[in-house]
C-alpha cells in the first residue's frame, strides 16, 4: 500500500493548496504535475441566486500498481470544522485494449470520512497496471451555508492510497 498525502487549505471564497507526495517504494504513486498551490475561488452570489462552483484540474497523478493483484486508488480527508463542500474525481484517458480500471463517480470530501474508491479494478499486469489521470477538484457553497468571514476557512488533509483490491 502506498499513500500520497496532500495538504489542502480550502477557503470558500479563498484558496486550496496541494503539496508534493511522499516517496514511493515498489509500487509507484506520484504527482506528474501540480502538487503545488491550487486556488479555488467560489464567487459571491448575486441577489436571488447561488454562488458558482469553482474547479481545478492542474494536478496529474501517475501510478504503477505492482501488487500482482488487481488494485485501486482511494481518497479520504480530515477537515475539522468543515463548513463548505469539496468534491474530487479522477479523469483517466483511454489507454486502449490493455484496460485501465474503472473510474468511480465524483466523491464528496467530508471531514473524517472513510477511504472512498476513486479508481478501481486496476489490472495486475502490464500495460494496464500503469497509468495516469487528472485530479479534478470542485468547490461548492450555498448562500445558506454562509461564507469564510462567518465560518473561517476549511483546511483539508487529503490522502490518496493505492492498494491491492
Amino acid at each position: 500500500m502506498e499513500r500520497l498525502t496532500s495538504y489542502i487549505f480550502m477557503t470558500m471564497l479563498g484558496a486550496i493548496c496541494l503539496t508534493a507526495p511522499l516517496s514511493a517504494t515498489a509500487q509507484e504513486f506520484r504527482f506528474n504535475s501540480g502538487g503545488g498551490p491550487i486556488n479555488l475561488i467560489v464567487q459571491s452570489a448575486t441577489a436571488g441566486s447561488e454562488p458558482t462552483d469553482a474547479s481545478d484540474s492542474s494536478s496529474e497523478i501517475y501510478w504503477d500498481a505492482a501488487f500482482g493483484l488487481p488494485s485501486k486508488i482511494t481518497v479520504s480527508t480530515i477537515s475539522p470544522g468543515q463548513s463548505f463542500r469539496l468534491y474530487i474525481r479522477l479523469s483517466v484517458p483511454s489507454q486502449g485494449a490493455g484496460g485501465q480500471g474503472i473510474v468511480q463517480p465524483e466523491v464528496q470530501l467530508q471531514d473524517g470520512m472513510l477511504d472512498m474508491d476513486l479508481f478501481t479494478d486496476i489490472p495486475s499486469t502490464l500495460p494496464g497496471r500503469q497509468g495516469f489521470g487528472t485530479l479534478i477538484y470542485r468547490a461548492a457553497a450555498a448562500v445558506a451555508e454562509g461564507n469564510s468571514n462567518e465560518h473561517l476557512d476549511d483546511t483539508h488533509l487529503v490522502t490518496f492510497t493505492i492498494l491491492a483490491q
